[in-house]
């Protein structure tokens, strides 16, 4: 898949793959709060720009977050998401069993709010949630 880089930085990296109608974001460290937010609004901002459809967004070395991106994150970003195309979101979330629950609690937040208009399912790598993307 031919990907080109949409947006990247010290934290965060956004490639898109017009052709495959998919994106793929990856953190490359733990983040600050603020970090995280603006981060998750380049995300948004690359899918409403391409109109991309399908997306995996790997939060491997993501730590801990804190109530402010969580609070953001359940309440505004995945509302956010919803207006865009997407249509498949695919989460490969960290190891740690606590930062996958927090993760995890988010979604089952926004979900419970009606802020997701498009599927959500979590993964442990990228390979797993790439089949589930293109399926």
């Amino acid at each position: 898949m031919p990907f080109t880089t949409y947006y990247t930085s010290a934290f965060y990296k956004i490639e898109i793959d017009l052709k495959g109608n998919l994106l793929r974001s990856e953190w490359l460290r733990h983040v600050t709060e603020d970090e995280l937010i603006f981060g998750a609004t380049k995300l948004y901002e690359a899918l409403r720009d391409t109109k991309v459809e399908r997306a995996i967004a790997n939060g491997k070395v993501l730590g801990a977050l804190g109530p402010k991106p969580k609070d953001w994150m359940a309440a505004e970003f995945y509302e956010l998401l919803s207006q865009t195309n997407l249509k498949k979101l695919a989460r490969v979330l960290p190891d740690s069993v606590f930062h996958k629950l927090a993760l995890e609690s988010v979604i089952s937040r926004a979900e419970a709010q009606g802020k997701t208009r498009f599927d959500v399912k979590s993964f442990t790598d990228n390979e797993e949630a790439l089949r589930w993307l293109l399926a």
